[in-house]
Parts: structure tokens; sequence; C-alpha cells
């Protein structure tokens, strides 16, 4: 990993799941923002009462029929838009299309103002990411994919004075331009690419619904974009959601790709089967993600499987990891961990046994701040 992270011609990207900003902490230790489950559980709180709790009960129960993640606030979201795909004019359900359309609001409503925070201070694990991105002339620009809607990763950028490129152009209400998108060779390398999968808290549909938009404007009449299943409100190339998901595809063919994955379970399976055909058909390119916690829980599931079957896929977890298809516990090198890692990255708990500690995010900022020679004496020495 420091090899392929210390290299300036490697193409080299980052994804940022929603397990990213647990790693910031506010005063009282709570995380930033939650993860989805906390999410869900907030969402889940803001319809115990008023009148849209009826339409969620009935919701709820019938993903629960279905055998689907009731804990997953992506999951609800497809399942009403599924649901409000086929509604037209009737109900489905028990449901009408009015009651859908709001279920779908509220929720985005809620979720947008979860995900509103900033970053508090700058030597966030999203701030040492910003200034590796830009620490030294590259040969090919960095690409960093998310699924999260928050602005933690622009604004770390943008204090940074990294530059970036998100697919928008323009500054009052930055319109979504597909074609500097496809064609996004022609901008500097030093400039950085984001691409927010998953639809971001400053994207909006205009009231007409022609135009996809980027701006801070608190606008009543504009929709928030945010995508978390795979029904969207237009399947055409020109909406960003298949625009972003064609970047990724397009990082991962690259000859000698290497792609850091940090706060991602593998619970997206369109996510998943693009980066499974994408190393299946490109050799060349490495995938490592970063697990936190223990790989061996049901929640790695999904991860533990694409693990075994890809060889250029490194799977790396706090007590094991899986190492070109190969499943097994850390152990300890004779010497000790290399000098050159940075504090919490690896040590032993109680019990002598070896704790790769990689899947937290700060861990891994902290590991980007190593190798731009950044460190401070009170960092050094925890």
């Amino acid at each position: 990993m420091q090899q392929a992270l210390s290299q300036n011609k490697r193409p080299t990207g980052f994804f940022i799941g929603a397990g990213c900003p647990l790693s910031v902490r506010n005063p009282d230790n709570t995380p930033l923002i939650p993860d989805v489950a906390g999410l869900t559980q907030k969402i889940a709180e803001a319809f115990s009462t008023g009148p849209g709790k009826a339409d969620w009960d009935t919701l709820i129960e019938g993903v629960r029929e279905d055998g689907g993640d009731v804990g997953n606030v992506e999951h609800i979201l497809s399942n009403i838009r599924q649901l409000a795909a086929v509604a037209g004019k009737s109900s489905v359900r028990g449901l009408n299309r009015d009651g859908l359309d709001k279920l779908d609001a509220t929720i985005c409503g809620v979720i947008s103002k979860l995900v509103d925070k900033a970053l508090p201070d700058p030597g966030s694990p999203y701030h040492n990411l910003a200034i590796w991105i830009r620490s030294i002339r590259r040969a090919s620009p960095v690409q960093v994919f998310t699924t999260n809607y928050d602005l933690l990763t622009e604004q770390a950028m943008e204090e940074s004075a990294t530059p970036y490129f998100d697919g928008f152009v323009g500054a009052r209400q930055a319109f979504f331009d597909l074609g500097a998108v496809e064609d996004e060779n022609i901008l500097p390398a030093r400039w950085a690419r984001l691409w927010k999968i998953h639809g971001s808290l400053n994207w909006r549909l205009t009231a007409d619904g022609k135009r996809v938009v980027r701006s801070d404007n608190q606008d009543k009449t504009a929709s928030y974009l945010i995508y978390p299943s795979h029904l969207k409100y237009d399947q055409s190339r020109k909406m960003p959601y298949l625009a972003m998901l064609d970047r990724l595809k397009s990082f991962l063919l690259q000859p000698s790709a290497t792609l850091f994955m940090s706060g991602y379970s593998f619970s997206d399976e369109h996510i998943n089967d693009i980066i499974r055909s994408s190393l299946e058909a490109n050799p060349t390119a490495q995938t490592f993600a970063l697990m936190y916690g223990d790989l061996a829980t049901d929640k790695y599931k999904k991860a533990r499987e694409c693990g075994c079957l890809l060889p250029n896929l490194t799977v790396i977890g706090d007590e094991s990891a899986i190492i070109g298809r190969n499943l097994g516990p850390w152990k300890a090198l004779p010497d000790g961990a290399p000098s050159s890692m940075p504090p919490g990255a690896i040590k032993a708990d109680a019990d002598g046994k070896v704790i790769v500690g990689l899947g937290d995010f700060a861990n891994f900022g902290t590991l980007l701040r190593y190798l731009t020679g950044d460190v401070t004496e009170d960092v050094a020495g925890a």
C-alpha cells in the first residue's frame, strides 16, 4: 500500500464510504455524521408521530414481509421508488403515489439535515487526504469516489487549496456538464476528480425537472438529488448517477489502477458488480478494501465473497485479511511493525493478537499524512 501511494505515475483513486464520517468525532465523542443504520433510526423517529406515520408503518411492514433490510434507509428508499414507479394514479400495497412521494421527500429532507455538517478542525483525515492529493505533481489525476451525500470532502479540499472537478460548471447554479465528465482527461492532472455516486446535499433537480444543478441556495422549489437506489428520476445518461458509475468503471479499467476503499461494507450490489467485472477484466488493477472491525462478522459477508473471488482485491480487517484470495489472521513480524507505519495502524491487544487498524479512516488519514512528511511531534509520539 505504501509503495502504491508513493508513486506519482500510477492511476490512484479513493472510495469514501458511509463509515468514513464516523472517524470524525464531536466534542461529546459522538460521530459527526451517523452511518446508514444511524440515519435509518433517525428517520424512523421522524415518522413516529404525525400524518406520515401510517404510510411509514405500512411501508416498513411490506419491506419486512419481503425479507428486506428495514435497518437500511437506502433499501427502504429503493422500495419506495419501485412502488412509486408502478403505482401511477392508483395504489399499490396499501400506498398511493402521493403518499409514496411524501415519504420519499421527507426521508431525503431528514437525510439532508443530518449530513449537513462541517469538519471541526483542519487535522481531520479528510484534510490529510486532500493534502496528500496535492503534495506532488502527478501524471494522472487522483480520482475520489464517494457514496456519501455530505460536503466534507469538498470542505477539506477547498480549505487545503486542493483543486478538484466534480462534473459541474458554473457559480450561481452550476450545471452538470456530461461532455466535460466524459472528456475529463483534457483537464489538468493536478485537479482531483470528485465523483459523488449517490448524489449530494447541494445537488438539485430544477422545478421543471429538466436540469441538474449544484447550488447552496436553499430553493424550496427544487428537489434534493439523493440517489441511494437504482431507480432514479431519469434513467437517461444525462443524469449524474450513471455518469458517476461510468467514471468508477473507467478508472478501474486503466492499466495498473489502484483504488483504496474506506468505510464501504460492500452492501451496494450495483457498485460491487462494477468492482468485480472491472477487476476481472483488468488483472493489472489493484484494490485495497479497508474494513473497520472484525472481517469475520456477517456485516462483511459480501466483502469476503468478493475478496475470495478476485486475486487483485485485498480486503483488510482488524484481525484478519484476504490477500491473493487467501483468508488468514495477521501475524507479528519478528522485529515488530515497520517504523514507517503511523501510530495505531498496527498494535497488539491484551492477548497479544495483532490488530491492523487501517480500517479506521482516521488511521488511514494519518498514514497519508506520514507519506507527505507533515507529522507533528504530538502525533508522532502518540
